[in-house]
């Protein structure tokens, strides 16, 4: 049943998912098996069939596997590891030309091999706000325009760059999400550590929006937010430009809820492991009490990506997950010109793989981002249909049908609600006192969730991500 509502569909929608119905699910799902929910679409085994190698609802039974690529457990250890950020002097990266020359298990969850039959994100224009993007490497050529560097220290920005961008290379089995789109390299932070503030972020945000870009990847988040961040942010929407950002910040004591990616318009990404579950452990709380947000997860570790001098490294972060939410939204931009940040960003959470419980799940947001589905979704659903002459029934003579009342039928659908929603509460405190009757004068403990309605956050949700 779980395998069931995650596949893809058609046609799917965000829906609202309601506390109660989520709590339900939430209570099911705790009974069966949850390690394998994801499992089933994100494989990142030798071997996949057509099914498991591709999320499109589109993709022919019929199409040719996908060339093998290395388990999760054998991801490229023999590369260098590439990191968002450093807390001391280490030294910078040192230039790579090894490769690899197979299909990562991030791309093959994506299914980007059919997706670029229908679009390669030509005529989009990302910018990619990082220390900076190495313009060298056959993997980058032609996508910077004027706006690379010599070097990157850390080498995060050209990873970042190519998993948005990336170019087929010679022998190299990597292609970016939208490889035919524009990269505009905005230099983000300090150069030797990757430490972003808000005020770099938004003096950057300032500057990518001259250039005129359809989507802005916010590749460090800030640990705090600031007036002068806000009103960025706030200029990019009005300018239709829609802002991708990691969910998290990089701090030592570890992660942080990341800035802007708090602001409600602003596209805030998590990572997921190679099985589909998320690589948060805990919801992030902020300081008000709400729990930090999270709109989409994307493959954010053990990645394959480029770096200095073309060659191959590893990755893992936020950051990487919102890499590739913002090349996908490169290949919706270039698809459809005429959509602005806001309804890419819409149109990206509701074509998403959906949580079991729904856009309340504060690990995963509206779920999995789905290229594919994002490129075939159709807005109007089954509204848009051919229009003609409206149709009036002659007279019957044997009357009209006879039909229970809409009033009556909304108050019957109430009242089940109603009495599932006490049964509930009814059995929570019933197994608490093992159906033993309270005598008299005793003191009954009451769940305040029984008189105030739901947590936000079930306890089976943390329970199952356990």
């Amino acid at each position: 049943m779980v395998t069931e509502r995650i596949a893809p569909g058609p046609n799917r929608g965000r829906g609202a998912a309601r506390p109660f119905l989520a709590c339900a699910a939430a209570a099911l799902l705790t009974l069966g098996a949850p390690a394998t929910v994801l499992a089933d679409v994100v494989d990142p085994g030798p071997s996949p069939g057509p099914d498991a190698s591709s999320p499109s609802p589109s993709a022919s039974p019929s199409a040719p596997s996908p060339s093998a690529s290395p388990s999760a457990s054998e991801a490229p250890a023999a590369l260098a590891q590439i990191t968002a950020a450093v807390t001391g002097d280490d030294p910078c990266v040192e230039d790579s030309t090894d490769v690899v020359d197979q299909e990562s298990w991030a791309h093959r969850s994506l299914g980007l091999s059919q997706v670029h039959e229908l679009h390669e994100g030509a005529g989009a224009t990302v910018a990619v706000l990082a220390t900076s993007v190495a313009s060298g490497g056959p993997a980058l050529s032609g996508a910077l325009g004027d706006t690379g560097s010599a070097s990157d220290c850390l080498g995060f920005g050209t990873f970042l760059a190519g998993i948005v961008a990336a170019r087929p290379a010679p022998d190299s089995g990597f292609v970016g999400v939208a490889p035919g789109a524009n990269i505009v390299a905005v230099a983000t932070g300090a150069q030797q550590t990757g430490i972003t503030l808000p005020g770099d972020i938004a003096s950057s945000i300032t500057t990518a929006l001259a250039r005129d870009p359809d989507v802005i990847l916010v590749g460090n988040a800030a640990p705090t937010g600031s007036e002068e961040l806000d009103s960025a942010v706030a200029a990019a929407r009005s300018a239709g430009v829609l802002v991708v950002a990691p969910a998290t910040a990089f701090i030592p004591d570890g992660p942080f809820p990341g800035y802007p990616a708090q602001d409600p318009t602003v596209l805030s990404v998590a990572a997921h492991q190679p099985t589909g579950e998320p690589v948060l452990e805990e919801p992030l709380g902020l300081p008000d009490g709400e729990v930090a947000r999270v709109d989409l997860i994307a493959p954010g570790q053990k990645v394959l990506g480029v770096g200095p001098g073309g060659g191959h490294f590893v990755s893992d972060g936020d950051g990487v997950a919102a890499a590739f939410v913002a090349g996908t939204a490169a290949l919706l931009a270039a698809e459809e010109p005429d959509l602005t940040g806001a309804q890419l960003k819409d149109r990206l959470m509701r074509t998403a793989y959906p949580s079991p419980f729904g856009s309340i799940d504060p690990f995963t947001g509206s779920g999995r981002v789905d290229p594919m589905g994002a490129l075939t979704d159709d807005p109007q659903g089954a509204l848009n249909v051919a229009r003609g002459e409206r149709f009036v029934a002659d007279p019957s003579p044997r009357g009209s049908v006879q039909m229970t009342p809409p009033v009556v039928v909304a108050s019957v659908s109430a009242f089940v609600i109603v009495a599932l929603a006490l049964g509930a509460v009814v059995l929570r405190r019933g197994r608490g006192r093992e159906w033993r009757p309270a005598e008299a004068g005793e003191t009954v403990e009451v769940d305040p969730r029984d008189q105030h309605g739901f947590s936000p956050i079930p306890a089976a949700i943390l329970r199952w991500r356990k």
